[in-house]
């Protein structure tokens, strides 16, 4: 019986968050990607890599014999390669939508049945809510684009366009971007340009859902953004006043800015769930956060930098990335045995796997309304 006491002990100290853990997993995150980003490629084709790292493996395993040891080292060697099975092209999604993409050479939509369009040799990009456009950068130029790639409008800005974020209803959207240090705000038809806040953190800001505020008189198109010492602000896009931050507010900017590249939090469609990535001791992990009643699970892990994630739109599914092994995943939140990998994908984004930043980023998978 004691036995037992101190095993549930020993279980509820280990789900207890530790102090600061928060901070010390941002400055972990900041440390692995930043040796990622700075390492020197090395990389031979994938299938000689995956054949010179099984026969190295095999000598290791004949070193240690068949112990519990050997099979860990065996399932360690199936993640440095990548997984299984991959297929080397991206095909059929395992959910409908489409995804939209920033590649090395531009952006791109992926849609539901495997096949590719390039919208054009842009920076950054975000869906409109209703899939029917997508904003994009390039250089000091945000443009509306439709998916065929017609441009609907653009503007210039004072300096080069980072993080657009389009947001609001169907008829009524709003597109938030930083440039010079500034952020900024435009209608979704590409009129009433105005600056909303000056000097911020270079982080991509995030709207509140509308009709979450609830205090005072406003337009209801609230943009939430970290200032440039950090702090978080709650802004009226439209009237430029300042309005109380609500509890929400921090988990709303945090997905947003780790939306793409590598990123760490995504909320599901819902939003009533969530995914994040964070390292591990030479590696990184997929997990989904402690809810009532359920422990944090980890769905997936492997050496190196994991990219993502982002939620299919029915939830059901998170695609990450795996620059190590040149592959993306889609792995089943509800049973995470299932995965789906494709390989080869820089290639198939105008890249080359062998250089660190030539790894396409995910900007959104969307269900479109049209």
């Amino acid at each position: 019986m004691r036995r037992e006491r101190d095993r549930e002990l020993e279980r509820r100290l280990r789900d207890l968050p530790l102090p600061d853990e928060a901070e010390a997993e941002e400055r972990s995150w900041e440390v692995v990607r930043a040796a990622y980003e700075e390492r020197t490629p090395v990389r031979p084709t994938y299938r000689a890599r995956r054949l010179a790292l099984a026969l190295a493996a095999g000598a290791v395993l004949l070193a240690i014999g068949l112990s519990p040891a050997g099979a860990q080292m065996s399932d360690w060697v199936r993640d440095v390669v990548g997984e299984e099975d991959a297929k080397p092209e991206l095909k059929t999604l395992p959910a409908a939508g489409e995804i939209l993409v920033e590649g090395p050479d531009g952006v791109w939509i992926v849609r539901d049945d495997g096949s590719k369009r390039k919208l054009g040799d842009y920076d950054e990009a975000s869906w409109s809510p209703n899939g029917l456009f997508v904003a994009v950068t390039d250089g000091n130029r945000l443009l509306a684009v439709t998916p065929e790639g017609e441009v609907r409008w653009e503007i210039e800005a004072p300096a080069t366009v980072h993080d657009p974020r389009w947001a609001g209803t169907d008829v009524d959207t709003r597109v938030a971007y930083r440039s010079n240090g500034d952020l900024w705000v435009v209608a979704g038809d590409g009129s009433g340009e105005h600056l909303v806040a000056e000097s911020v953190a270079p982080v991509a800001p995030a709207w509140r859902p509308l009709g979450d505020t609830k205090l005072g008189d406003f337009s209801g198109h609230v943009l939430i953004y970290r200032s440039g010492s950090g702090e978080i602000h709650a802004v009226d896009a439209d009237l430029g006043r300042e309005i109380p931050n609500q509890r929400g507010d921090a988990r709303l900017l945090h997905a947003s800015e780790h939306r793409t590249g590598h990123g760490r939090l995504a909320l599901a469609p819902s939003d009533r769930s969530s995914a994040r990535m964070r390292p591990t001791r030479g590696g990184s992990e997929l997990v989904l956060p402690r809810q009532a009643g359920i422990r944090k699970r980890v769905l997936f892990s492997a050496p190196g930098l994991l990219t993502g994630p982002t939620w299919s739109p029915d939830g059901r599914w998170l695609l990450i990335g795996w620059p190590r092994a040149d592959q993306w995943l889609f792995i089943n939140a509800d049973d995470p045995t299932r995965v789906k990998p494709f390989e080869n994908i820089a290639e198939q984004f105008g890249g080359d796997a062998s250089q660190a930043g030539d790894f396409p980023r995910v900007a959104g998978w969307l269900l479109p309304q049209r």
